[in-house]
């Protein structure tokens, strides 16, 4: 059987609960916005190595493209003059 004595609790203090935090989407951080290359109006000199190569390779694609039918020195001026355009130098 249950006991009828039980004392009722007084004096205790009920400490007000808090609120419920309105629920917060989380924080996404934003990447910055990233800076924009500034690209110079002229390329970098090429080495003469590496001018060598592009001219090279300009003079194949323009033999190509006549069929391989020219002089592989007219291939190769008309390379030259391509790719000292493209590099922005002066002959």
């Amino acid at each position: 059987m249950a006991a009828k004595n039980k004392k009722p609790v007084t004096g205790a203090t009920l400490k007000p609960v808090a609120k419920a935090a309105t629920p917060v989407a989380p924080v996404t951080k934003i990447p910055a916005p990233a800076t924009k290359a500034v690209t110079p109006a002229v390329q970098p000199t090429a080495s003469p190595a590496q001018r060598q190569k592009l001219i090279e390779v300009e003079a194949y694609y323009l033999a190509e493209k006549n069929g391989f039918k020219g002089e592989p020195a007219s291939y190769w001026a008309e390379a030259e003059k391509i790719v000292i355009a493209k590099l922005g130098l002066k002959k």
